[in-house]
C-alpha cells in the first residue's frame, strides 16, 4: 500500500508557498485522502479476517488433539450395545490384570484417528471463526459495546453450518477409527473402503442430525458470550477487553450453549 506521507508533506508545501487549491485540486486532494483512508481501513479488515482464520485453525487443532483420548471413550460408550460393554474399563478396553505393554497398546488405541481430527479440525475452525465474524458485521452485531443478540445467534448459526460442512466428513472417519474394534487400517484406508462400498453419502449421513444439535448451541453460545462480554468490559471499566472478561464470558456462553444442546437432544 502506498505510504500517505509523500502526498501530506507536497499538499503542505503547496500551502506554505501560497499556492490554494483551486477547486478541482482541493476535490483530487479529498479524494487522495479519503481513498488512503479507505485503504488503510479495508486493510485493517483484511488483517482480522485473516488472523481470525489463523486462530481458529490453530486452536481447533490443539483442542481436538488434546481432548481425543475422552472423545474416543465417548464415542466407545456410546457404541455400546450390551450392559457389560458400558464400562469406561470396556471403552478403554483395559483389564484389571493388564500388562505393561497391553496399557501401551491401550494408550495407542486411544489415540487412533487423532491425525485425522487434528488435520481436519483446522480447516474447519479456520472457517467457523472467519465465518463468525465476518457475518456478525453483516448483520449488524459488529459495533463493540452494544449488544445484538439476534445478529450474534444468526452469525453463529451461520457459521456452524459451514464449519460443519467441512467437519462432518472428517468427524466420520474418526469416529469409524476410535471404535474398538474398528476394521481400517487407517484414516486413507477409512475413506477409501467407505467411499468405494458405501458412496459420498455416507459422510454426511449425521450431518442433518449435527445442525440439530449444533446450531443452537452457536446460536445460544455466541449470542451469551457477546452479551456477557459487554457487560462484564462495561463493569470492569477498563480501557480494553482483558483476559479475564473474554474467559468469563466464555464460560458463560458454553455453558450456556450446551445447555441448549442437551435440551434439543433430549
Amino acid at each position: 500500500m502506498a505510504d500517505p506521507k509523500p502526498f501530506e508533506i507536497a499538499f503542505s508545501a503547496s500551502l506554505r508557498r501560497g499556492d490554494a487549491p483551486n477547486a478541482r485540486g482541493g476535490a483530487d486532494a479529498a479524494r487522495v485522502v479519503t481513498g488512503q483512508s479507505f485503504g488503510v481501513a479495508a486493510s485493517t479488515l483484511e488483517g482480522a479476517f485473516y488472523g481470525h482464520m489463523c486462530a481458529g485453525a490453530v486452536a481447533g487443532a490443539v483442542e481436538h488433539t488434546a481432548m481425543f483420548p475422552v472423545d474416543t471413550i465417548k464415542t466407545r460408550l456410546q457404541a455400546a450395545t450390551s450392559a457389560s460393554g458400558r464400562s469406561y474399563a470396556h471403552a478403554m478396553s483395559t483389564s484389571s490384570g493388564a500388562s505393561v505393554a497391553q496399557a501401551m497398546q491401550t494408550i495407542r488405541g486411544l489415540y487412533r484417528g487423532v491425525s485425522a481430527a487434528g488435520l481436519g479440525a483446522g480447516p474447519a475452525h479456520a472457517v467457523y471463526f472467519a465465518t463468525y465474524e465476518k457475518c456478525k458485521v453483516w448483520f449488524g452485531g459488529g459495533v463493540k459495546g452494544e449488544h445484538a443478540p439476534v445478529a450474534h445467534a444468526a452469525a453463529g448459526a451461520c457459521a456452524t453450518i459451514l464449519a460443519d460442512a467441512l467437519q462432518n466428513p472428517v468427524d466420520t472417519v474418526k469416529q469409524r477409527l476410535q471404535l474398538a474394534n474398528s476394521p481400517y487400517a487407517g484414516a486413507m484406508d477409512c475413506v477409501s473402503k467407505t467411499l468405494r462400498n458405501e458412496g459420498v453419502r455416507a459422510f454426511y449421513r449425521s450431518y442433518p442430525t449435527t445442525l440439530a444439535m449444533n446450531v443452537p448451541f452457536t446460536a445460544i453460545h455466541f449470542s451469551t458470550y457477546e452479551a456477557a462480554k459487554t457487560a462484564l468490559f462495561k463493569a470492569s471499566e477498563a480501557e480494553r477487553e482483558g483476559f479475564a472478561v473474554q474467559f468469563a464470558a466464555g464460560g458463560g456462553g458454553g455453558g450456556g450453549g450446551a445447555g441448549a444442546a442437551v435440551a434439543s437432544a433430549t
